[in-house]
């Protein structure tokens, strides 16, 4: 079989998965079983993901990578471009961290006020957070900078997943109040915090774009994946 139909089958291997998992349902509709059904998909979906990054790293090609499976699945989303505000990082999660008196301290809480102000349910990101290198400018310590890295959207991304696959659940509490797939922020009534939500339409994405980047990947290497699936057939 020529390789780019190997390709081309195993892309649409994973594109068919991507349709099944759309089209789960459970028998009864009650707010427990919605959300039941929401945290079945994503965490279907990051599964996809994760197999996604293993073919575009696997560990004949990325030894480096095997084992820092962190590093492979970030590097993956970002190279596929299905979410380039996912290079900001988070004000309401960079303000969790206590950070001391100073320059940084002062923009997180700049930021913030901003949104007080104008008192939106549902907010957008790119409204309230800034880029990773405008927020290390404003950093004057190692403890600050690495504040700022771990709460990048992109290593929450990671983070997650892994509430999604080591945990068995959805972190946190914000509601999936719109089926536009761009992550934002809400609030609730008399409640002055802001809530992260990443919802399902998201996960669709990036593995929709993950796929279609893998493709094109492969394609231009001329790369046949099953050089790096693993043999089952003894089980």
């Amino acid at each position: 079989m020529p390789v780019e139909e190997r390709i081309r089958h195993l892309t649409g291997y994973f594109r068919g998965q991507l349709d099944r998992i759309q089209a789960l349902t459970l028998p009864g509709d009650t707010d427990a079983e919605n959300n039941a059904l929401g945290f079945y998909k994503k965490a279907l979906l990051v599964t996809a993901l994760d197999t996604l990054a293993g073919l575009r790293y696997p560990k004949a090609n990325y030894p480096e990578l095997n084992g820092q499976n962190q590093k492979r699945f970030i590097s993956f989303v970002v190279e596929s471009g299905a979410w380039p505000e996912g290079s900001l990082t988070s004000i309401p999660f960079l303000e969790k961290k206590n950070l001391r008196p100073g320059k940084l301290l002062d923009l997180v809480r700049q930021r913030l006020a901003q949104r007080q102000d104008n008192r939106e349910f549902s907010v957008p990101l790119a409204n309230i957070d800034l880029t990773t290198p405008e927020l290390l400018k404003a950093a004057s310590t190692e403890q600050e900078e690495k504040a700022v890295r771990e709460n990048q959207h992109f290593v929450l991304l990671y983070r997650y997943r892994n509430y999604l696959v080591h945990e068995s659940r959805v972190p946190g509490y914000a509601m999936e109040i719109s089926e536009d797939e761009a992550p934002y922020y809400h609030g609730y009534l008399n409640d002055n915090r802001l809530y992260l939500c990443y919802p399902l339409a998201h996960f669709v994405k990036l593995v929709a774009d993950g796929i279609a980047y893998l493709e094109g990947f492969l394609q231009a290497h001329q790369i046949d994946p099953y050089d790096f699936v693993s043999d089952t057939s003894a089980w």
